[in-house]
């Protein structure tokens, strides 16, 4: 089969370049938004056609002359090179298209919060270990490995822990591991940071081993505030299980605003601190206008979202299966002097069938992970008395069906704001308000 010529119109939501010929569209990895390609068909579906990029015929007219290269990002951000401007078009049409298409409304423009930064926003960051020890990064949808030279996404307080622990790894010999035989030591290295200065480590290891020279050295040469050590044997898992804690604090602390954060090792905390107030910021504003008596806040972490609303509402109930993060939760509720929230340390959906629905005056606020929300607490809610929603989802496309869910017990979508939280990647965070009589 003859390779066929395509031009960049769109990326999905998986970071693949979009393009249509013949009635048909295009997914190609790799490929960069607004340039012309050389492609191959790899595999032809009903509706979509899978291609590989063979090489570029007309570049970008929206590329920026950057110095950056991929050992310097440590991650995946496929706009990375896109001018700033571009990057909010794509992101933009992408949450008006998703939420059109697939919850069938009409929006032809929403509210978008742009970055105050584009690069040094990223308070964590997941790296692997080489075999000869040199700190590295996923290649995409890959086990493959890519040496880092420093990381420009992340704050500057973590692109000093990266060099200062390289040299350490190199001195004390460590190994990483190897995904192919399951066999080495380092599996993953886990770096968080704060406004306040603070870090925290995280060593995955496969296996039990005397690394007290090295924790030694670690603990004086003062790159950690806090460090810890999981052991981890299954192969190629790569998560934290048990931790033990090694040396310093137990936790970090993160300020938003006039509010003060403590946080645990398997926490979960936004990776862009800026941008993630202006989320509890604009989802205050929304809170304000419904003037509630209980905010029920479902998948609430360490309570951020509901100590910063705390003020707007008689009674907040905070919904979180992660005891860690409850037990930060209540810490944080008193440092921050906030004693009208309720905590329920299981799953949202088990907590939604033991939840009071019916109440005077209740909103129902959600932060889901990706998969969206259960159906049965999209039932519950929508045969409750709870008129007005607010929905925080990170990923559009289940938001959109979720809001198509809810529009079959009456509720309409009010308001959408796109907040720019992942900065040189397609994704974006979505707040919506919805209401009914």
């Amino acid at each position: 089969m003859e390779n066929i010529v395509l031009e960049i119109i769109d990326i999905d939501d998986s970071g693949r370049g979009v393009a249509k010929l013949d009635k048909m569209i295009y997914f190609v990895e790799n490929a960069k938004y607004g340039e012309t390609i050389e492609a191959s068909i790899i595999k032809e579906k009903k509706s979509f056609i899978i291609a590989e990029k063979i090489k570029t015929l007309e570049k970008s007219p929206f590329i920026e002359n950057t110095k950056i290269n991929k050992n310097q990002l440590c991650g995946v951000y496929d706009l990375y090179d896109i001018e700033y401007s571009k990057q909010v078009e794509l992101k933009k049409n992408n949450i008006i298209n998703t939420i059109n298409r697939i919850a069938g409304e009409s929006l032809t423009d929403i509210k978008f919060i742009e970055a105050d930064k584009r690069y040094g926003y990223r308070n964590k960051i997941e790296l692997k270990v080489s075999l000869d020890g040199k700190l590295s990064s996923f290649n995409r949808n890959s086990y493959d490995l890519i040496n880092i030279e420093n990381c420009v996404m992340t704050t500057i307080e973590i692109s000093n822990v990266i060099e200062k622990l390289q040299d350490l790894i190199f001195k004390h010999n460590l190994k990483g591991y190897d995904s192919l035989t399951g066999e080495g030591l380092l599996k993953n290295v886990i770096i968080r940071s704060t406004s306040l200065g603070e870090t925290m480590g995280i060593f995955v290891l496969n296996k039990e081993y005397n690394l007290r020279k090295f924790y030694i050295a670690l603990e004086s040469s003062n790159i950690f505030t806090s460090f810890y050590v999981s052991i981890n044997s299954q192969k190629n898992n790569y998560k934290i299980k048990d931790l033990v804690h090694v040396f310093g604090k137990k936790k970090i602390t993160e300020q938003l605003g006039d509010y003060r954060f403590n946080i645990s090792p398997k926490a979960f905390f936004q990776v862009n601190k800026n941008m993630s107030y202006k989320i509890y910021l604009q989802s205050q504003e929304y809170i304000k206008s419904l003037n509630p008596t209980v905010i029920i806040d479902l998948y609430s972490g360490v309570s951020t979202t509901s100590i910063i609303l705390a003020k707007c509402a008689k009674k907040i109930v905070s919904v979180e299966i992660n005891k860690d993060a409850v037990k930060d939760a209540k810490e944080n509720a008193k440092l921050n002097n906030i004693e009208n929230i309720e905590w329920m340390d299981i799953s949202a959906e088990r907590a939604i069938d033991n939840i009071e629905l019916n109440g005077e005056n209740t909103v129902a606020l959600f932060d889901p992970p990706r998969k969206g929300l259960d159906q049965n607490i999209i039932q519950k809610i929508g045969e409750s008395k709870i008129n007005n929603l607010i929905y925080i989802s990170c990923n559009p496309s289940t938001l959109a069906r979720d809001i198509k869910l809810f529009k079959e017990y009456g509720f309409r979508l009010v308001e959408v704001t796109g907040i720019d939280q992942f900065v040189n990647t397609i994704e974006s965070e979505v707040l919506t308000l919805l209401t009914r009589d």
